[in-house]
């Protein structure tokens, strides 16, 4: 009976209906590298937090994680944060990447900062400003 309903469905178009995946199958992976040496936490309150409000206000998306980049070590074995990272899936790139920019640019990212990312199979690179 089940492969009967499967094939009626199937001739009508509805067979393996699903909800879509809806936007995070279409989100739009950015990798922001920020030239910054804060601690984990403080790049959290400073950025990551922050700029997740904005992008999901916006409805265009969100801060999906972050960290931070360590030097090698000194010939003392010391190691100093480099740059921080945030990772951001926009749901909407063209929509969403000025926004972005600009709130960084406003929560005081500096313009060295990278924004890395792929667009119609070619990696990306860019400068915030």
């Amino acid at each position: 009976m089940k492969t009967i309903f499967t094939a009626i469905l199937a001739a009508i178009g509805l067979g393996g209906c699903q909800p879509s995946g809806g936007a995070q199958d279409k989100s739009q992976f950015v990798f922001v590298k920020i030239p910054e040496q804060i601690m984990p936490i403080e790049g959290g309150e400073k950025y990551e937090d922050l700029l997740d409000a904005v992008l999901k206000k916006a409805g265009v998306g969100e801060v999906s994680g972050g960290g931070s980049q360590m030097s090698a070590p000194d010939s003392e074995g010391r190691r100093t944060i480099e740059w921080i990272a945030i990772d951001v899936d926009l749901l909407n790139f063209e929509n969403g990447m000025p926004i972005l920019k600009r709130e960084l640019l406003h929560l005081g990212a500096s313009a060295e900062t990278i924004l890395e990312y792929t667009r119609d199979g070619k990696k990306v690179e860019e400068k915030l400003q």
